[in-house]
């Protein structure tokens, strides 16, 4: 029936669209499906809150995502490693200038690098970072602790912010007003509606072509494919329910991106009876994943129940996987002690989720679970979520870069953050510390092979799909390929 609308819908519009309502413009308005919760450079959770801080703000060095490729200046025209991996020297590009006119210096890389150091939620992009000197004007030090082989790749995702701006004001208006060197200068935000950016003429890179850039908040995906078709809006990520709709009219591009994210199923080990592995596994055996990507993404999603993404390091084949199987799910639940029908709980979603939530609850209800679904405004399920205050959940996640950044979601520090099962375990602990500071990449792999080993015997997550991340704008906008992830900067988009 989604579909029939679909494409019912998709010739209404074709039909009264003409290329005019694309007329080339220096303005740019991009659809993002919740609002910011912060604007703060180094305290951001959410992917938007990513993308509208990369505008704003840039880092000492560009790093593809996925590593694959050498980095490159930015803010530090050059650096040097040390032949032991603990010292990076960054040398400053002179003359960089903050969106209030003061000039960059290394007082503020160090600053910057400090207070990602300090964050509860970004703190992993300087894993292993010891004390940063600002040796003089233009020349910084990082000393690391132990050698951490993503070091440099971490560092690129660390927004390099102003000490005096942060020093001038409070810790609420350097949160909200953000000042940055980025090639787009923040004017305001409405709540729950846009944040408004204008070009900064003074960036180091060249002014951007596109001057006005508006990200606009649409909670539903349809209402976005149907503001792309009316010129309303100009680019935005799209759900692959619409994709039939948008697929058809010819004024609309359409991209993919590729991506590490993952779609799964959290539960609060804190909790009984989450606490048993059995249960745990059964959990994974009554998800038939099969299903729910046709439903929910219309078959745009691969399969995988491990948290690493078959493309990144660290995986392998040998890893085990949950498939469907009732019968096993059903033993299992028995094992755990487990007597059907059974009053599991509520499962928390954010409205976005809603229909991954529903899918589940049938799934569990077939094995004998009984659950409610409770939906919550996406930045109240994030804190829900976050202060444990949940018996299950659904959600995607993405945890972007070295396959080091997983450690987020299984130790012990980030219970409260990425690590929504809120896991403990000394042992993995151990590994992610061990993976951390090796150098050889054959043994760092095999490191990898344990963790994500022991993180599917123990059932930590029910992980169900990696998604297909697509994307929608204006024919008449030139875009780049999109890089892992989907992060993009919107000083290299222009018109035609």
């Amino acid at each position: 029936m989604k579909k029939i609308l679909a494409f019912l819908l998709a010739a209404c519009l074709i039909a009264g669209l003409t290329t005019s309502a694309f007329a080339s413009a220096p303005d740019l308005v991009i659809a993002v499906d919740a609002d910011v919760d912060t604007l703060h450079p180094s305290d951001y959770s959410t992917t938007i809150e990513i993308n509208i801080l990369n505008q704003i703000f840039d880092t000492l060095v560009y790093m593809n995502p996925d590593g694959s490729e050498e980095p490159e200046p930015r803010i530090a025209e050059s650096w040097e490693i040390s032949d032991d991996g603990l010292d990076y020297t960054f040398h400053i590009r002179q003359g960089i200038k903050f969106h209030d006119g003061s000039t960059l210096t290394a007082e503020d890389v160090a600053f910057s690098l400090e207070m990602y150091q300090a964050s509860d939620y970004q703190g992993a992009n300087v894993d292993g970072l010891d004390t940063v000197e600002a040796v003089d004007e233009n020349t910084v030090v990082c000393h690391l602790s132990s050698p951490f082989s993503p070091f440099l790749l971490g560092v690129s995702a660390c927004h390099i912010a102003s000490k005096a701006y942060h020093d001038a004001v409070s810790e609420e208006e350097f949160a909200s007003n953000p000042v940055g060197c980025g090639p787009y200068v923040f004017v305001s935000r409405a709540a729950g509606s846009n944040v408004v950016l204008k070009a900064f003429e003074d960036y180091y890179g060249g002014a951007p072509a596109i001057k006005n850039l508006t990200f606009k908040v649409i909670p539903d995906t349809t209402t976005t494919a149907i503001a792309l078709q009316t010129g309303e809006v100009d680019f935005a990520e799209i759900d692959s329910s619409n994709l039939v709709m948008l697929e058809r009219n010819p004024a609309v591009t359409i991209a993919d991106a590729p991506t590490s994210s993952f779609t799964y199923v959290s539960m609060n080990l804190e909790k009984a009876p989450f606490d048993s592995v059995a249960f745990r596994q059964a959990i994974n055996y009554a998800i038939n994943r099969e299903e729910l990507v046709e439903i929910c993404y219309d078959g745009k999603a691969e399969v995988n129940s491990n948290i690493c993404a078959r493309s990144r390091f660290g995986y392998s084949d040998s890893q085990p996987q949950y498939t469907y199987d009732k019968e096993k799910a059903v033993a299992l639940l028995a094992e755990a002690g487990i007597e059907t029908p059974y009053d599991l709980g509520t499962i928390l979603v954010a409205e976005k989720y809603q229909n991954i939530a529903v899918v589940l609850q049938a799934a569990l209800a077939d094995v004998g679970l009984n659950t409610t679904i409770r939906t919550e405004e996406f930045n109240t399920y994030i804190g829900s979520l976050t202060s444990g205050n949940y018996d299950l959940c659904a959600l995607e996640m993405t945890l972007e870069g070295d396959t080091q950044q997983l450690e987020l979601a299984f130790t012990t520090p980030w219970i409260g953050m990425a690590n929504n099962a809120r896991y403990s375990d000394e042992e993995m602990d151990a590994l992610f510390a061990a993976a951390a500071v090796e150098t050889d990449n054959e043994k760092r792999g095999e490191i990898f092979n344990q963790i994500f080993t022991k993180a599917q015997n123990e059932a930590i997550y029910a992980v169900i799909c990696n998604p297909e991340m697509l994307f929608a704008y204006n024919a008449s906008l030139t875009v780049p390929a999109f890089v892992l992830e989907g992060y993009y900067y919107v000083n290299q988009f222009a018109w035609a």
